[in-house]
């Protein structure tokens, strides 16, 4: 994105020349240097920094929509949040010139995430200069979280972009005259690694607590802030690849090192009204004065390869201008109740209606709407889900399916696939092959354990954010032709 890092690169010079003496000085007006100085407002840089963070890492409007439509998970036939275009089919390359009426697809998560940074790097400066958060244990904790927002937000510049420059505490801004962008795979080295620093700075000082209403918004002791961080770096290792080769080629043993070492329950922020929500569920969820998911509704790539019928099989077969929502009959309780396809199921439910224009494509429609989370005032009051255990599992099943280790992937695909889809246990030839398996392949017949453990991970992880999704099918390939894998 050239314009985008010339951008950058003229922020950065601005923000070196703002630390230097001007003439005439307004005591009365912040700055880095005499702000760090000050304990308490330094902390304050890390603690408020996970609200700049939480909407352009998939619980906000950008890059969320554009990358959920592209993924076929959700599909919408709005022009809202930038998704149209780049959902559109046949694919069209991506539009960067920075007057695109859509940019802000790419630039909302860069600056978001860059100010993430700006923010927690300042404190950070501050603390390695000796500063003392009041405390001991104050200034530890300030010390781990802000390493762990740096390494979240430059994790998700190297899930996002081609290339990002790489900011942190050590950085000497004035000595900058053209920013260095590195390629993803390396920033996303560079993230990992400042969580891995985050982790040691946490276990290295005196124990500390994060509190239920602020910092990460989901009160925690050391140890479970240590395993939310591993637990991010699984994310990030997995996630970061473009193409079935490279996620082929992803370390998978230091994948299950870090889920091994990570989250034992839901990491769930618990929003605050005007503080802390989720724009993303509460769209995909939206039920204004006529038909549920008024906005975007999940897709027939999701939800149709649990049909027990061949309506799936026969709408691909269908030109895509002639496509036509259709009810799907299937054994998986998610979708909808026992022997009633019309009666709503665990996550989604079914609602006849087209509310999408026809002139923006047929393959747009669903006659599905999203119940799982997101409802009424939900979004704005309540635990949103993050991070799950469930990813986790799942996330580790593939890990062991391409070490060669299928036999121990198994119970983790069944743990969901059971209890929630209510479906028969897989087995390592896949779904019982029977009338109605859950999932089918493209072609109708019955899907392998590859394609249980693919189908489990969408259906599971449908309306947590908007963008996981994405990063799982540009790794497995599974992006229609054509699709851009990042932003330029």
């Amino acid at each position: 994105m050239t314009n985008r890092k010339q951008y950058l690169g003229a922020g950065l010079l601005l923000a070196a020349m703002a630390c230097q003496d001007l003439t005439v000085t307004n005591p009365n007006e912040p700055d880095r240097e005499r702000a760090t100085k000050q304990p308490v407002s330094a902390e304050s840089f890390v603690s408020t920094s996970f609200r700049t963070l939480w909407p352009v890492i998939g619980h906000g409007t950008y890059p969320s929509w554009a990358f959920t439509t592209m993924a076929n998970e959700f599909t919408s036939g709005f022009a809202d949040f930038g998704q149209l275009e780049p959902s559109s089919e046949p694919r069209s390359a991506w539009n960067n010139s920075p007057v695109n009426a859509r940019s802000a697809v790419s630039e909302t998560p860069w600056y978001g995430l860059y100010r993430t940074i700006s923010s927690v790097n300042d404190a950070l400066i501050a603390i390695d200069g000796g500063l003392v958060v009041v405390d001991p244990t104050r200034t530890a904790r300030t010390k781990a979280v802000g390493k762990f927002m740096q390494g979240v937000a430059h994790g998700h510049l190297a899930l996002y972009f081609d290339s990002a420059f790489v900011a942190d505490e050590k950085l000497k801004l004035d000595t900058i005259t053209k920013p260095v962008f590195q390629a993803y795979p390396a920033v996303s080295v560079a993230a990992v690694a400042q969580l891995d620093a985050a982790i040691a700075a946490a276990n290295g000082g005196p124990a500390f607590t994060l509190p239920g209403d602020s910092w990460l918004f989901q009160a925690m002791t050391r140890d479970q802030f240590v395993q939310l961080a591993n637990s991010y770096a699984a994310r990030i290792i997995a996630g970061t690849p473009r193409t079935r080769a490279e996620r082929a080629a992803v370390n998978w043993a230091q994948v299950i090192t870090r889920i091994d070492a990570g989250i034992k329950t839901d990491f769930a922020p618990v929003a605050q009204p005007e503080i802390l929500w989720d724009d993303w569920k509460r769209l995909a969820a939206r039920l204004r004065t006529g038909p549920p998911s008024d906005y975007g509704r999940p897709s027939y790539h999701v939800l149709g390869l649990a049909d027990s019928t061949n309506g799936f099989v026969n709408y691909l077969a269908t030109p895509l201008n002639s496509r036509a929502a259709f009810q799907i009959r299937s054994k998986d309780r998610r979708i909808h109740a026992l022997g009633a396809p019309a009666t709503p199921g665990k996550y989604v439910g079914y609602n006849a209606s087209n509310i999408f224009a026809i002139s923006r494509g047929s393959y747009r429609f669903s006659h599905y709407f999203y119940k799982r989370s997101g409802t009424t005032d939900t979004w704005t009051t309540g635990p949103q889900l993050a991070v799950s255990v469930t990813e986790m599992n799942l996330l580790k099943a593939e890990a062991l399916i391409r070490l060669n280790r299928a036999a121990e992937a198994v119970p983790l695909i069944n743990l969901t696939r059971v209890a929630n889809g209510e479906l028969p246990p897989v087995t390592l030839s896949g779904p019982p092959d029977e009338a109605g398996c859950v999932p089918r392949k493209l072609s109708g017949a019955c899907g392998s354990l590859w394609d249980a453990l693919r189908y489990e991970k969408r259906i599971e992880m449908l309306g947590n954010d908007g963008i996981t999704a994405f990063l799982d099918a540009r790794g497995w390939q599974g992006l229609p032709e054509n699709s851009f894998v990042h932003l330029p």
